[in-house]
């Protein structure tokens, strides 16, 4: 690569790097406790949305980004998982796909980059697919085994993120969508990627697995679902950037690890 090309791409990661360190110190500012749930270690990406847009479409894409959300909380924004998620509707929406759809706007989308946004939500929202989830608001009233919305995320969490050497560095669950956000490390040459699990999913696959083995133990008829649901990669589950094989086995390994079970 030549002096010129090397400029042009550190110019632009750091480029990147600022626009993403300021629109997640914005998403900080006053965000409601209530609607955080982190836990692990909070290692965010470089930049969330990857290196699909020029310095000045990811400054436009984040003002619109930012300008969507301050109209009345309708999106809430996931940097380090580089996901969006709208309440409503509920959706999880890769921010790499969205960010793809920005930048082929191209300069329709510098001149309303708000617009461009929510345009983006609601096109991209619209069907499910690679990157995007349908969710369930009310997927969990009360309690299941003991569980209310939470801990059963967080059973599934532990179960997907186990053991800790498996190469998860950051997890999220927002619990009035249910989806859980989790984050696989980078592999060679790869940035980090992110699976979105729909709970409403699980949640249902739990029941119906309950009623045919009313005495299995919890975790390991969780345990069951969960990994039935990653090996087969059915509707519920899917990646913000097409995941590398690395990436898939992390998921898989993690998922239907013996050593895991309690």
């Amino acid at each position: 690569m030549g002096g010129v090309d090397r400029m042009v791409w550190i110019a632009l990661a750091v480029s990147a790097v600022a626009v993403a360190a300021a629109l997640a110190w914005w998403l900080r500012r006053d965000r409601p406790a209530a609607r955080r749930a982190a836990r692990g270690p909070q290692n965010a990406p470089e930049h969330a949305w990857g290196p699909v847009l020029d310095p000045e479409a990811a400054i436009a894409f984040t003002e619109g980004l930012r300008a969507f959300h301050d109209e009345g909380d309708a999106v809430l924004l996931e940097l380090s998982q580089s996901a969006v998620v709208t309440p409503d509707p509920p959706r999880a929406i890769s921010l790499p796909l969205l960010a793809e759809g920005f930048a082929a706007r191209g300069e329709a989308a510098l001149h309303d980059p708000e617009g461009t946004v929510r345009e983006l939500v609601a096109g991209r929202g619209a069907a499910e697919g690679p990157g995007v989830l349908h969710l369930r608001p009310a997927w969990l009233d009360g309690m299941v085994d003991g569980m209310d919305r939470w801990h059963f995320a967080e059973a599934v969490q532990e179960i997907v993120c186990s053991p800790p050497s498996a190469g998860v560095t950051a997890w999220k669950a927002e619990e009035e969508t249910g989806v859980l956000l989790i984050t696989v490390r980078p592999s060679a040459g790869e940035g980090e990627n992110t699976v979105m699990i729909d709970l409403a999913r699980v949640l249902d696959r739990y029941r119906e697995a309950r009623e045919e083995q009313p005495g299995a133990p919890v975790d390991a008829l969780l345990r069951a679902v969960v990994s039935h649901a990653v090996v087969s990669g059915g509707p519920g589950i899917t990646w913000t950037r097409p995941p590398t094989g690395e990436q898939d086995g992390t998921l898989l390994s993690a998922a239907t690890a013996p050593s895991a079970l309690r």
